[in-house]
């Protein structure tokens, strides 16, 4: 209550219910004269009298009673917050809103990662988005959503988060398993010349904000033009893994996407190429500071770690 309201409104509280200043100062473990200042500071302030006297009893006036209920109707409001947020922070109600990259959505070690959190939080309802990074900042600085599980590469610090680096995940290059290319003794950048290619990267066509300065699609280009190779003259990106290997299921096309979905590339009757490294992905957590201490958020930081590492 003190937290929430000023010294003088609790002052203005305890004289009301007690209708004796006294009584009130008694309760507030002031004086009588601090009461008498407090109650025509509030006068002072509103141009309003709080109190009428007749005889030796005391009544409130009008502005009294209202002001009384809408101070207690803050209290209620401000209690039944602190008990939500409480409940929420021990992980015993409340909603867990976790925004994950496409380059873990649907790993192995996300799922595994989301089912720990249902067995230790039963009561927690969990919304689960998939969402490219930068669409993922804005959301997690207003609240919206709780935790970004992703790509950090090339994250800017902001003291409003606290950034947790779990692991890097490589992205490789998926072929049909029946690719004449495999039969070749080594394969290299000069058997991938002219070829279609398909992206799992989604956002990474966006233009970047001031939060993100994602070069994850610069950085692939670069890496194939030092190797004498054009990918963007014959490129498709996608943001769902099954759309992407479903598109090279059955021909000689190639996709890059995150070998931690090689489990998926597999079902598509893909294979790897995996002596040709394209580049590594940071992949970490993004939370709040300011929520980053309670009980459930401190698990699924551990958990992802253990989960996804």
């Amino acid at each position: 209550m003190e937290s929430l309201f000023s010294r003088t409104t609790v002052q203005f509280i305890a004289a009301y219910e007690t209708l004796n200043f006294r009584i009130a100062a008694e309760k507030c473990l002031v004086t009588q004269p601090a009461i008498t200042k407090s109650i025509k500071k509030i006068e002072s302030d509103y141009n309003m009298k709080l109190f009428d006297k007749k005889g030796i009893k005391m009544y409130p006036t009008e502005f009294a009673d209202d002001l009384y209920k809408e101070l207690l109707d803050m209290r209620d409001t401000a209690n039944s917050l602190r008990l939500k947020f409480e409940s929420w922070h021990k992980g015993n109600s409340g909603h867990l809103n976790i925004a994950v990259g496409i380059t873990l959505q649907s790993s192995e070690g996300f799922v595994n990662l989301i089912s720990d959190i249902n067995t230790k939080f039963p009561n927690v309802s969990l919304n689960i988005a998939s969402m490219i990074k930068d669409a993922s900042i804005p959301l997690l600085k207003n609240g919206n959503i709780d935790l970004w599980i992703g790509d950090i590469s090339n994250l800017v610090e902001d003291e409003e988060f606290i950034k947790k680096f779990v692991r890097k995940i490589p992205l490789v290059i998926y072929t049909n398993k029946n690719n004449k290319l495999f039969k070749e003794k080594k394969i290299t950048f000069s058997n991938l010349e002219n070829k279609k290619w398909s992206l799992l990267l989604g956002g990474a066509l966006i233009k970047q904000n001031s939060m993100y300065k994602s070069k994850t699609l610069d950085s692939i280009t670069t890496q194939f033009k030092k190797n004498g190779i054009d990918i963007e003259k014959n490129l498709t990106t996608f943001s769902s893994p099954t759309a992407l290997f479903a598109s090279i299921k059955n021909n000689g096309n190639f996709a890059i996407a995150a070998k931690s979905l090689h489990s998926i590339a597999k079902n598509f009757n893909l294979r790897e190429i995996d002596n040709i490294k394209v580049l590594d992905l940071d992949v970490g957590i993004v939370v709040r500071n300011k929520i980053a201490d309670y009980k459930i958020i401190k698990f699924v930081i551990d958990s992802a770690i253990k989960k996804l590492g």
